[in-house]
């Protein structure tokens, strides 16, 4: 794989217009940090199989830069965030966030976009005492044990990203109270954390929803025809078809399953959640379902001025992504604004920056948001279904427990 580095420095306002809806912006009496510079990295996928979900993150970070810096920075101090793409590679993830720590100097970092390459981030950024906050990573051991199967809890990994180990689970019980499906079939790529991950947490969950899993079928996703495990699902005539795995591929799946004539319910995970996935599937993922942490049509006030400034600044409609990484900004803004930086000794920084993101509470897109003592997010999840259009519409919400 031909490996891209595509750097983005945000100091001052590059995109029109401010919503102001979430917390992280202004400034306050007593403790200014006025002429200071909050350094920012994010390790995203901008190319390569994550690079269907990096750039919403990426245009959701700069968007809410861009807002706090025009509104006056944080205490004074602007924001500078530089976005690296790690071409959904593990090692070279890994490369990009030790520069940023060690070379680049950054307070705090955000991502990687996927579970597979946050296994040697994560860990890292614990061992070099770095705030990072997961955006879109949704797999098993992301928080608070980044370093499983040590049991040490990970101190400086944070995560807003909603799980699959959440997400998944109510998708599969809200379908099944709706449809009473009693047969499933699994399709899953078994060569990255993510795909397997979900795999694990579907074969977990059917019996409990009085679903027998006929047979779980496994792919590597770098394979160029998938149409012979399609065709092994689509003939054992299961009510419903589980697909756990990321890009380009569900949509791959749901178009040669109708091609062959099933016309079941798919089931997914965080993969399904964005508008390029719904739309390359197009009419073969009406219906298809999956547990997200955002929806688009959110009329609360945090919600409905990010989708209004989103579309002002880039022209179309944000996804679960650029919520998420919009929402992971102004989180750390709210943390360095109560934190009492030094801007003199970065190490001490980043542990009061760490301390403070325990407290954090602010609203988001994501909606009211806080943390679990995890680290973890405590949130809504919607559960939307394909529209056969490229777009999403809400099935239900389910409230926290």
């Amino acid at each position: 794989m031909r490996r891209v580095s595509l750097v983005f420095v945000l100091v001052a306002a590059v995109i029109a217009g401010a919503c102001g809806s979430a917390g992280g912006g202004g400034t306050t009496t007593g403790n200014s940090y006025s002429g200071k510079t909050i350094k920012l990295g994010a390790v995203l996928s901008i190319t390569g199989a994550g690079g269907v979900y990096g750039p919403q993150s990426r245009d959701g970070m700069m968007l809410a830069v861009t807002e706090i810096n025009k509104s006056g920075g944080v205490n004074g101090a602007q924001i500078a965030l530089t976005v690296k793409d790690d071409a959904s590679d593990k090692a070279q993830s890994a490369q990009v966030a030790q520069t940023m720590i060690q070379g680049d100097q950054d307070m705090a970092l955000l991502g990687p976009t996927l579970s597979n390459s946050a296994v040697a981030v994560h860990p890292l950024a614990e061992s070099l005492k770095t705030p990072i906050l997961a955006v879109s990573t949704t797999g098993i051991n992301i928080v608070p044990n980044c370093n499983f199967p040590n049991a040490t809890p990970c101190r400086y990994v944070f995560r807003d990203s909603l799980g699959e180990q959440t997400a998944i689970p109510d998708n599969i019980q809200s379908y099944a109270a709706d449809a009473h499906p009693t047969t499933g079939v699994l399709l899953v790529a078994q060569d990255d954390k993510f795909s397997s991950d979900g795999g694990k947490i579907v074969q977990d969950t059917v019996a409990a929803n009085s679903i027998n899993l006929l047979k779980t079928i496994k792919f590597n996703k770098a394979e160029p025809d998938l149409s012979p495990y399609v065709t092994q699902a689509v003939q054992l005539h299961p009510d419903v078809i589980f697909i756990t795995s990321l890009g380009g591929i569900p949509a791959k799946i749901m178009t040669e399953a109708r091609k062959q004539g099933w016309q079941g319910q798919f089931l997914g995970g965080n993969g399904f959640n964005t508008a390029t996935v719904s739309k390359n599937a197009g009419a073969a993922g009406l219906g298809a379902r999956s547990g997200s942490a955002w929806y688009l049509g959110n009329s609360f006030p945090s919600n409905a001025d990010f989708v209004t400034s989103f579309k002002a600044a880039y022209g179309h409609d944000p996804d679960q992504f650029a919520a998420q990484g919009y929402a992971g900004i102004k989180i750390i803004a709210d943390a360095a604004k109560r934190a009492n930086l030094t801007f003199t000794d970065l190490a001490g920084d980043r542990d009061k920056l760490r301390s403070a993101m325990e407290s954090v509470n602010i609203q988001t897109p994501l909606g009211p948001f806080q943390f679990t003592s995890q680290h973890d997010v405590k949130q809504t999840v919607w559960i939307i279904k394909m529209d056969g259009q490229g777009g999403f519409t809400l099935v239900h919400e389910i409230k926290p427990s």
